[in-house]
């Protein structure tokens, strides 16, 4: 059964739930968590290995405007798949705290560190991955808390925030409190709800800040990538290294392009490829042609190759030599 550690309480007191799928066979924990999710999410659908959910416990807590949950799963990888809060205007946060998170939603792929925190739409249709599993947190609360417009709010979804960013700590101090100090009369919730909708602003005026870097901070990076494609060995260390910069600097220059160091490498690597294809059929086998860009497996080229055009490299170097005959 789920397991509950609620004190006792009278209507007046709130107390975060306690919850531990052990002991559940997987159908059961699925609908336990679509329960528990749901009320924080919407509607989701939680895909796992099986047998994985058994090992999956957290604390969740409900106030008025807000609500707040830390779930810890197994290091499995995990993908959470949301439908959208259809007809109601919430915002949702998370950060996976012991590996990557990817989050795509609208168009957008986004990848973040470990403790990097997002804002995401609630009123749209997500899918995030924790490729190492991990503890989540995230929660949900109604977009006029942030008292912008909706153009302006829809630009601050998906922004990345560091960990380290003090209001944001703040933000994440508050959330902790009402998980972990219950119960709460209701008034001690309530003080702690308007502290979290005080610190929103703050977070707010970071990610309409101007960025630090202009845009053409950008372009040394994609010369260094262009004019090495061919080292199968490159890497978002290696080019920070060259540069006299972080990786992780690299990687977020490319997050306000909304794109990541490996995606662009990778679309480099195949226009490069396929340029060469289109010599025609006295070109080096294809094999060599993808040596030439950068890849070190011909399946995985072959396959992102096709992915990317619709083709396969073989029938791109066929049409380039029927054009040329």
């Amino acid at each position: 059964m789920l397991h509950f550690d609620h004190r006792p309480a009278g209507p007046a007191v709130i107390s975060p739930l306690n919850f531990d799928m052990a002991g559940r066979d997987d159908a059961e924990a699925l609908r336990l968590c679509a329960g528990l999710f749901g009320t924080v999410l919407g509607d989701t659908e939680l895909l796992l290995p099986p047998g994985a959910l058994a090992g999956l416990r957290g604390v969740k807590c409900d106030i008025a405007n807000l609500s707040v949950m830390t779930c810890f799963f197994p290091a499995a990888p995990l993908r959470l798949r949301g439908f959208g809060m259809v007809g109601e205007a919430k915002v949702l946060m998370l950060r996976s705290m012991e590996g990557p998170l990817v989050v795509e939603q609208g168009g957008r792929r986004i990848e973040t560190d470990a403790g990097d925190f997002l804002f995401v739409s609630g009123g749209e249709p997500f899918d995030w991955r924790l490729p190492e599993g991990g503890r989540l947190d995230c929660g949900s609360l109604p977009a006029g808390a942030f008292r912008l417009g909706g153009p302006a709010l829809s630009r601050l979804m998906l922004r990345p925030i560091p960990r380290a960013f003090p209001p944001l700590q703040l933000l994440i101090t508050y959330g902790a409190y009402l998980l972990m100090r219950g119960p709460h009369s209701a008034g001690e919730a309530e003080m702690a709800n308007t502290h979290f909708n005080e610190i929103l602003p703050l977070v707010v005026a970071y990610l309409e800040a101007p960025a630090e870097e202009p845009a053409d901070r950008l372009s040394p990076v994609r010369r260094y990538i262009d004019d090495h494609l061919r080292d199968g060995a490159l890497s978002v260390s290696a080019v920070a290294a060259v540069l006299g910069v972080t990786p992780r600097y690299v990687q977020k220059l490319f997050q306000r392009e909304g794109t990541t160091f490996s995606r662009y490498l990778l679309e480099r690597r195949l226009a490069e490829a396929r340029k060469l294809l289109l010599q025609g059929t006295r070109m080096p086998p294809i094999s060599v042609t993808a040596y030439e860009v950068g890849f070190g497996d011909i399946s995985y080229f072959n396959r992102a190759f096709r992915k990317r055009y619709g083709v396969a490299p073989s029938d791109i170097r066929k049409g380039a030599g029927a054009a040329s005959g």
